[in-house]
C-alpha cells in the first residue's frame, strides 16, 4: 500500500509475506537505478524524477529524493509497529468514502444508505478501511473532538478506563466467560501493549465501525500530543500533534454532515 495525497492505493493485488515486502523496500531504499516493476507497481526514472504506475494506468510522478524519503519513513514506520511501538505522525486523515452510484440506487431510503459508508484512516502509514453507520460516525467524532480538545470526558463510565492492568486482572480472575467479557480482555490486553508512553485516562471509540469492527483508546500522551491506540483489527498505535489531530476530526466531521444532509434530501 502506497499513501499518496488523496488515499492509500494498493502497490499489489496479492498478499506478500512481511520478509519479502521489508526486503524489497530495503533494497529500494539503497538502489541507484530503480527496477522496471515492484508487485504490481510500474516504476519508470526520468532524471531526477519518478513516474509510478499503478494497476489500472493510474500515473504519479514524484522526485527521487522524495520517493526514497517515503521508503525510508515506510521502513521505520513498519518497524514500530512491529515493536508495537507508537508511529509519530504529522499528519492525519479520515477520508470518507460515499457509496457507488450502483449502491444508492438499490437502496431507496436514507436510513438504508446510513450503513454502505466507508472510512479510510491514513497518515505517513495506512492504518484502517471500514465501513461504518454515518450517523454514528459523526456522533463518534464529536465525542472525540470533545475529549481531545477539552478534555472532556464521555458520560458512559464504560468508555473511560482508568486501571488497565486492574481491569485485566479483574477479568482474568473471572475467567472472562461472557462474550463480552472475553471481548473486553482482549480490547484491554491491545491497549496495554500499544500504550506506553500515554497516561489515563483512556477513552474508548469504535467510530461506528462494523466491517471491520475496530475499537480505538485516545489518551493525551503530554507534549502536545494524543495517543491513539487502534487495538483490535489494525494492532497499532499513532501519536500526532493535538493541532493536527483536532483539524483532521474537524475535516472529517464537515465531510461526513454533508454527506448526512445529501442523503436526507427529499426526492434525493
Amino acid at each position: 500500500m502506497l499513501v499518496l495525497g488523496d488515499g492509500p492505493v494498493f502497490i499489489s493485488e496479492d498478499p506478500v509475506a512481511l520478509d519479502e515486502f521489508m526486503s524489497s523496500l530495503k533494497a529500494l531504499q539503497s538502489m541507484d537505478v530503480f527496477p522496471k516493476k515492484l508487485w504490481d507497481l510500474k516504476i519508470r526514472a526520468e532524471g531526477g524524477r519518478v513516474c509510478l504506475t499503478f494497476r489500472g494506468g493510474r500515473e504519479v510522478q514524484v522526485t527521487r529524493k522524495k520517493l526514497v524519503e517515503t521508503i525510508r519513513t515506510s521502513i521505520q514506520n513498519l518497524k514500530a509497529v512491529l515493536n508495537n511501538k507508537p508511529v509519530r505522525m504529522e499528519w492525519l486523515r479520515f477520508k470518507l468514502k460515499p457509496p457507488s452510484h450502483e449502491v444508492l440506487e438499490m437502496f431507496g431510503e436514507p436510513e438504508d444508505i446510513m450503513d454502505e459508508y466507508e472510512v479510510q484512516v491514513y497518515g505517513s502509514t495506512y492504518i484502517l478501511e471500514a465501513f461504518v453507520n454515518l450517523e454514528g460516525y459523526v456522533k463518534e467524532l464529536k465525542l472525540l473532538k470533545a475529549f481531545v480538545a477539552d478534555g472532556k470526558l464521555p458520560a458512559e463510565e464504560w468508555r473511560v478506563k482508568r486501571n488497565v492492568d486492574g481491569e485485566i486482572k479483574r477479568l482474568s480472575s473471572k475467567g472472562a466467560k461472557k462474550p463480552e467479557d472475553r471481548g473486553l480482555l482482549c480490547e484491554l490486553a491491545g491497549l496495554k501493549k500499544l500504550s506506553a508512553g500515554a497516561a489515563p485516562p483512556f477513552v474508548r471509540f469504535t467510530l461506528s465501525t462494523y466491517d471491520p469492527f475496530e475499537v480505538l483508546y485516545a489518551a493525551d500522551s503530554g507534549k502536545g500530543e494524543f495517543l491513539l491506540a487502534f487495538v483490535l483489527y489494525s494492532g497499532m498505535a499513532v501519536k500526532v500533534p493535538k493541532n493536527v489531530l483536532l483539524r483532521a476530526i474537524d475535516e472529517a466531521i464537515k465531510d461526513a454532515e454533508k454527506e448526512l444532509e445529501r442523503v436526507k434530501l427529499p426526492g434525493r
